[in-house]
């Protein structure tokens, strides 16, 4: 073999393979799970190697036979003594909801640490989560999207779970209540696209982290909200809150504060109507007044805060209404404001601007 061959022989070594097992299972774990499979093809070296995966990722578009079989034999081939990580999307998930609650019981019995649930209903059908889940103490973080619920009156139990994500559920004071009574060690909370309760009181120590994003609207009579969280470090309000009172009771620790939400009105801001008569015009008055208060109030109560971030329906509540109070609070406190998506500038007046 002269000097080239040999050049090109080297080139065809196969260099992955020999990376060690821990490392060739980390990169399979960033892979979806029916692609893992394929690599036991490659060689003899990877024929059996997704049997030791820790990581498990699946998603179906419809329900089947042929995918039920498909996860079955995935979980029945595993050798890893512990999951890491647990997601599953499904549509039309109460479909096989004794198949979900098989996979997750597995999970729970490998003591997993991470799971995501998303389920896909064209008929808004909720889909229960399984009852194996709410005493799984070995999770650490939860993701629940789209119609998952779960029984306000189960107790939970997840005494290692430091970051929760909910999205598209309906959440009684109950649910709150019996979700933050289960979990002592929750660090961060998220709640997306949120109805249903009237009331967040937090009040561990350790949970410092709170993102609300976007109200759902069900038709109910009560739209509002109190938060009372005077632990809470990290506070973000966004997306649109329709007409939701949210209202801040106690956030006397928060330190960094997002709000850049939009709320509903119903009366334009620019009062263009010339031909209103009396009555209205002290409605549209009182109704504009509403808003200048809850502003105030928001500001007021996040005295504490170093840092606030807000968008384009707070800083033009700021303006057109001509609230000196914002103003005052900065070149006072020299509080550090960051606006975001700020449109209409050029309707802003020269006079408003005057207040800077």
């Amino acid at each position: 073999m002269d000097s080239g061959e040999k050049r090109v022989e080297e080139t065809r070594v196969d260099r992955i393979s020999e990376l060690p097992d821990s490392l060739l299972l980390h990169i399979l774990s960033l892979m979806p799970t029916d692609e893992t499979l394929v690599t036991n093809a490659l060689s003899k070296r990877w024929r059996y190697l997704w049997h030791s995966l820790d990581t498990f990722s699946f998603s179906t578009e419809d329900y089947c036979e042929e995918y039920v079989s498909y996860v079955d034999y995935v979980l029945g081939h595993s050798v890893s003594s512990k999951i890491k990580t647990f997601e599953l999307d499904s549509h039309e998930s109460d479909a096989y909801k004794s198949d979900i609650n098989r996979w997750l019981s597995f999970a729970v019995e490998k003591k997993v640490e991470n799971v995501t649930l998303r389920s896909y209903s064209t008929d808004h059908v909720c889909a229960a989560l399984p009852e194996c889940l709410y005493t799984c103490s070995s999770l650490i973080t939860l993701v629940l999207e789209k119609f998952f619920h779960y029984d306000a009156h189960v107790p939970i139990a997840w005494k290692s779970l430091k970051s929760i994500k909910l999205e598209f559920g309906m959440l009684s004071d109950d649910h709150i209540v019996n979700l933050l009574s289960g979990c002592p060690a929750l660090e961060s909370m998220e709640l997306s696209i949120f109805m249903g309760f009237n009331r967040l009181e937090i009040r561990t120590s350790k949970l410092k982290i709170l993102n609300l994003h976007t109200y759902y609207d069900d038709g109910g009579i009560d739209h509002s909200l109190e938060i009372v969280a005077p632990y809470l470090q990290h506070l973000e309000i966004s997306g649109d809150l329709s007409d939701l009172k949210c209202r801040l009771v106690d956030v006397s620790s928060v330190v960094n504060a997002k709000l850049s939400f939009n709320i509903t009105c119903i009366k334009d801001f620019e009062d263009n109507d010339q031909d209103s008569d009396d009555e209205e015009e002290d409605s549209r008055r009182d109704y504009h007044q509403d808003f200048e208060i809850l502003v105030q109030d928001y500001l007021q109560k996040l005295s504490c805060a170093s840092e606030i971030t807000i968008g384009t329906w707070f800083i033009e509540v700021c303006f057109y209404l001509k609230s000196p109070y914002f103003f005052t609070l900065i070149i006072n406190r020299h509080l550090r404001i960051k606006i975001i998506q700020w449109r209409n500038f050029a309707q802003i007046s020269q006079k408003q601007l005057d207040l800077l």
